[in-house]
């Protein structure tokens, strides 16, 4: 026995580079210990107290070998993260290049989390949201009704669904708000509400009460509003005396009840409502759709229910599909041709936008490769490292220690690993949200992903899935050596096949997944930068806006017209004004979007379907030659289109290409159900502009004239004569404050500022955030190339200088190193291309004028890629050429 000892202490100084005897025999005697603890043994130790381990070695043996009080499995735990410490101190290269990758993709996965968080998939800021679902009525035709409901049928689907305790209606609304009669009024969003609201939703006031149940029921009684937590501190100076004080709303006096909870910024997530008042004061609010109260085919709610214990989403849904048949029989012109769906939040949320679903799960596919990346790289490390340590494994092996033990401690190296990783990365999704908190939005509509318990919580998920990615298979490398030949090796132990083909495979992986990236990123950086170049067709220069609402103040649609009459007489007097005019759209505005349903004459609908949904505008009869829009044929609105004259209309060439190929479309009709009214005829066709995205492809689209519709919103487009339009700001506002001191106004800025913000800067922003994701993905592939390459060359020391000593020459061992790295590369860079062939199809068929392919993407990117990966080579080659032939064969 003590012979044996005395060869492991000798073996254990040759693996570890000891010359000390006695601080041989006291590392060996922490390998006994860590055996004995394995199989929860007390061993005593002939080794005195003072004993120790070199600095960075092993625990030291007496610590192993104390007595274990309490919780065996705790206190392994502990002994395994100091261990997994000392080991990652030791060896600061590997655990920074290491940790830098995974805090590179985590990071980048953390600061996309808190977007999609922020847009889908957090929780409403209600009681048991996840019992909440949406109720919606869904047409044949729902590209832009968005699953709403009217009143009518909600209150009777509420009165006899028993698989809910309570069901909602709301609207989102904008009206006119002053905190007193004589304060400037402000135009900002609000919520009719039910008179349940609040109760179902478990949402109770930080100050004050909700609105009773009788103060909801009697149409134009009860005069009661609960206001934002926002809009109480930002416009209240958070003054708890304005609980039972009036604020006006559309010229009416309402008392405050109560204020919100900050917790509670509405039911639509990137929206923050100012108010909320019982629907049933639509009338009082003089709104424009203050009928849809009684009108069943009016459809302008948004419903939710709570689901009783106990009931699940499919039942509710059976029951009131039930329900739903016989208000189908009941009422066939108000509901043919409906259906009704129960959808939790999220389902609702993805369905209502998809566009921006499609873009937050493209932006998450994209940053999830890099973190896969990532992994692979440490991956790679690991492995090298499992070389390295294939003595020391084996000889915890022939000590004793079981596989399973060794399992648990790589596993926790892995884990530290992974969570400082995460913890660096923290950093970088921090500067990810706050470069995504400049995403440009509309008024009152707030994207700010934060950097809070959720997105901490998903990064220490990503640390622990990392470290699973990472750890297992280098773990099961580690402790599948053979003890006979790893104790009788003289020197390091060779890698096997097997080992050296994983390590190929993931730089392969990494390349192929590069080669994807950058393919994806190309595209989209190529597209978007076109896209910025197109032709909206319309000026965006010299140009100021504003939006205004008479009927905010309770004009009357006379009235309204008279204000502005007198409004664009006054503007059109003012100095450095060419011209002006009114629309109820503006281009690329978002949430200012007209949606017409219309009927164009002769054409033949699919079966079940009896008109189509498109968007369109009011505009007066300088609109076109204000926005410098052209008309390809016909004539534009005159004065002499008014109330007492033949509707007329004017469509743009998609829609005269799509509903009547090959026929001229002057003197055809169409007409507009939902308003009742009359055949419209066609007197002009547009050119086909941008109206919502200036890569959009080419829609349908329809103006009418504001003498003959009845419109209060309106938008003022004003032509500057000179470059400066920013300064008919003031004048413009003088204007309207002239005609009257309470009208409200909105969006007062250039034409060219919107412009930017919407064409320019979130292009730009999509821009440089994939090709950042492109070039941190290529970064972490070159990285492991490299670490691959220099791993190689540092295992065939002995072998590349014994063929310098036999005479090869520096170009061979250049060629020799490149070949191998520039072999794995073509390889990565082929799949690669055949994966990214099927993306571009992808990419080309949901992003429509943007995800086109472009065969110099196809070209720059591989030779590119196989340039860097020669460059990443050419380092450790370099090296190896400079081998000395006398080191290199006493190199062990």
């Amino acid at each position: 026995m003590t012979r044996l000892r005395e060869w492991l202490v000798r073996l254990w100084g040759s693996l570890a580079g000891h010359r000390d005897d006695a601080d041989l025999e006291a590392e060996l005697r922490a390998h006994m210990a860590f055996a004995a603890d394995s199989a929860d043994a007390r061993v005593s130790s002939p080794v005195p107290p003072s004993a120790t381990t070199r600095r960075g070695g092993v625990p030291q043996a007496m610590e192993s070998l104390r007595d274990q009080r309490g919780l065996p499995w705790l206190d392994d735990g502990a002994r395994d993260i100091r261990h997994a410490v000392r080991l990652l101190r030791a060896n600061p290269v590997f655990t920074g290049v290491a940790v830098l990758s995974l805090a590179l993709g985590i990071g980048a996965n953390s600061a996309t989390f808190s977007l999609a968080d922020e847009l889908l998939l957090r929780p409403l800021p209600i009681r048991e949201p996840g019992a909440v679902m949406n109720v919606s009525t869904d047409g044949s035709e729902e590209a832009f009704a968005g699953g709403l409901m009217s009143y009518p049928n909600y209150r009777d689907l509420r009165e006899h669904a028993q698989s809910f305790d309570g069901m909602v209606a709301y609207q989102l609304i904008t009206a006119a708000i002053a905190p007193s009669r004589d304060a400037s009024r402000m135009m900002r969003l609000g919520t009719l509400v039910s008179d349940n609201f609040f109760s179902v939703l478990g949402v109770q006031p930080s100050l004050g009460r909700s609105p009773a149940p009788d103060e909801g029921r009697v149409p134009g009684r009860d005069a009661v509003v609960v206001i934002s937590d926002d809009y109480w501190r930002n416009t209240l100076g958070a003054d708890a005396a304005a609980l039972n004080r009036d604020v006006w709303i559309n010229g009416v006096a309402f008392r405050v009840i109560g204020i919100a909870p900050p917790s509670f910024t509405g039911l639509e997530p990137p929206v923050r409502p100012a108010f909320y008042v019982p629907a049933v004061m639509a009338s009082r609010l003089a709104l424009a759709d203050s009928q849809a109260l009684d009108a069943r085919d009016a459809r302008a709610f948004h419903v939710k229910g709570r689901l009783r214990a106990g009931v699940s989403r499919r039942g509710a849904q059976a029951e009131l599909a039930t329900l739903w048949s016989g208000l189908e029989r009941q009422f066939p012109e108000a509901n043919a041709h409906l259906s009704l769906a129960v959808r939790t939040e999220l389902e609702q949320r993805t369905r209502s936008d998809p566009w921006d679903t499609f873009a937050i799960g493209l932006l998450a596919a994209l940053v999830a490769l890099v973190l896969i990346i990532a992994c692979a790289n440490v991956a790679n490390l690991m492995l090298g490292r499992a070389r390295a340590r294939a003595r020391e494994m084996a000889l915890r092996l022939a000590l004793g220690v079981s596989r399973s033990r060794l399992l648990r401690q790589l596993l926790t190296e892995s884990l530290l690993l992974s969570l400082m990783g995460g913890g660096v990365g923290l950093v970088f999704a921090y500067g990810g949200i706050r470069f995504l908190q400049t995403i440009p939005v509309g008024d009152q509509i707030v994207i700010a992903p934060q950097l809070d318990q959720r997105v901490l919580v998903f990064s220490l998920l990503a640390a622990i899935v990392s470290a699973a990615l990472f750890g297992l298979a280098p773990a099961r490398q580690s402790l599948t050596t053979d003890l006979v030949p790893a104790l009788k090796a003289s020197e390091s132990v060779a890698p096997d096949r097997q080992r050296i083909i994983g390590r190929n495979a993931l730089v392969i992986a990494q390349i192929a997944i590069s080669m994807v990236l950058l393919i994806a990123a190309g595209m989209l950086v190529d597209g978007f930068r076109r896209a910025q170049a197109l032709d909206p067709g319309f000026r965006t220069d010299h140009l100021m806006m504003m939006t205004l609402d008479p009927a905010l103040v309770r004009y009357t649609p006379e009235q309204t017209r008279t204000f502005y009459r007198t409004l664009l007489d006054r503007v059109r007097e003012l100095p450095s004004v060419r011209s002006a005019a009114l629309t109820s759209s503006v281009p690329f505005q978002p949430g200012d979007w007209d949606v017409e349903s219309v009927v164009p004459e002769g054409y033949q609908f699919p079966p079940g379907q009896d008109s189509l949904t498109t968007f369109g505008s009011v505009v007066d009869e300088h609109y076109f030659e204000t926005m410098g829009m052209r008309l390809v044929r016909g004539r534009r609105f005159t004065a002499a289109d008014t109330a007492g004259t033949r509707g007329v209309a004017i469509v743009n060439e998609e829609f005269a290409r799509r509903f009547w190929p090959n026929q001229d479309p002057i003197g055809k009709r169409i007409r507009l159900p939902e308003a009742h009214g009359a055949w419209l005829e066609v007197v002009g066709i547009a050119k086909t502009a941008k109206y919502t995205w200036i890569a959009e492809a080419p829609m349908p689209f329809v103006y009418l004239p504001f003498a003959q519709q009845r419109r209060t919103r309106m938008s003022l487009m004003v032509e500057s004569a000179t470059p400066d339009a920013a300064s008919l700001a003031s004048p413009l506002r003088d204007a309207v404050l002239a005609l009257d001191v309470n009208q409200p106004i909105a969006k007062l800025q250039t034409f060219s500022h919107l412009y930017q913000e919407r064409v320019i800067k979130m292009p730009t922003m999509v821009i440089q955030t994939v090709s950042a994701i492109g070039l941190l993905g290529l970064t972490l592939a070159l990285v492991g190339l490299y670490g691959l390459v220099a791993y190689s060359v540092a295992r065939r020391t002995r072998e590349i200088g014994i063929r310098i000593a036999v005479g090869a020459g520096t170009t061979d061992v250049l060629a020799m190193v490149l070949r191998q790295g520039l072999r794995l590369a073509l390889i990565g860079v082929g799949i690669g291309g055949l994966a990214s062939f099927f993306i571009a199809r992808m990419l080309s068929s949901a992003l429509v004028g943007v995800g086109e392919p472009n065969p110099t993407t196809y070209l720059i990117v591989p030779v590119s890629l196989v340039c860097l990966t020669a460059v990443a080579c050419y380092i450790p080659a370099w090296r190896a050429a400079r081998v000395d032939p006398l080191v290199a064969l006493r190199y062990e």
